[in-house]
């Protein structure tokens, strides 16, 4: 298997939402959360390059080939000397070249899927996740510690929710039924929601962009959310947090600032 190099990176997309991109919340460089020392892995990137690879591949080829040959020709010269002491040679050769190239192909088989394709998919990911980043910072009209701004919603059960909520820590999700990827994180939402609904300082509120009532309050019970609901049918709300991307998730604590 051969790989072109690439020129750059950012091709490849996962999980984009119905917006072009991942799930998205509002950030700044300020909220980049501690990983583990990428050292390892920056290692074997930059050992295990696809010209690395092509190149490890090529001197497999070789030695395949030229065992191969060896091979083959043993086999000739075995022919032709069964009847002489010599034929023993040949044989082990043979034998040799024959064992060898079965192993030769299985370690460029595990290079290729237990170093080389792991290696390429982190690399892919973490460009992904930088071109998803700079989209979000581009299409964010709020940054982590800016005062989030003052609406008020009224909920498809009737409750109207005002944020700032004093005191309390308020967690806005914007989503679309139509989305993909908001389908997919809005699970996580309900498990976040049931695990502190009781609790007396929490609060969420899950906004349909372009929705009307009716439809996410469709969408909710058909799905089985319990989780408060509202529409923003003419992105009334939407148009105060961002441009375009969803889903976005975002977080205020007690003191009105975006924490996430």
């Amino acid at each position: 298997m051969w790989v072109a190099e690439r020129g750059s990176p950012h091709h490849k997309h996962t999980n984009q939402s119905a917006d072009g991109s991942g799930s998205s919340s509002a950030r700044s460089p300020r909220s980049s959360t501690p990983t583990r020392s990428p050292l390892p892995q920056t290692f074997v990137e930059y050992v295990m390059s696809p010209f690395t690879y092509n190149t490890i591949t090529a001197a497999l080829a070789v030695g395949v080939v030229m065992l191969f040959v060896v091979m083959l020709f043993s086999l000739i010269a075995l022919i032709m000397c069964w009847k002489t002491p010599k034929r023993r040679g040949h044989v082990a050769r043979f034998l040799v070249s024959l064992a060898a190239i079965p192993c030769l192909l299985g370690l460029q088989q595990a290079i290729l899927w237990l170093v080389f394709l792991p290696s390429l998919g982190r690399q892919q990911m973490a460009a992904t996740n930088a071109a998803r980043e700079k989209r979000l910072a581009e299409s964010s009209l709020v940054s982590v510690g800016d005062r989030v701004p003052q609406f008020s919603l009224t909920t498809v059960d009737g409750d109207e929710i005002s944020v700032p909520d004093g005191g309390n820590v308020v967690v806005i999700v914007f989503f679309a039924t139509w989305c993909g990827p908001c389908r997919m994180e809005l699970p996580h939402i309900e498990r976040i929601w049931a695990a502190n609904k009781r609790h007396e300082h929490f609060r969420l509120l899950v906004i349909g962009r372009e929705e009307s009532a009716e439809t996410v309050r469709s969408f909710r019970d058909k799905q089985g959310f319990s989780f408060p609901v509202a529409a923003d049918p003419d992105r009334a709300v939407y148009s105060l947090f961002a441009k375009e991307l969803i889903p976005r998730t975002l977080v205020v604590a007690p003191d009105g600032r975006i924490v996430y």
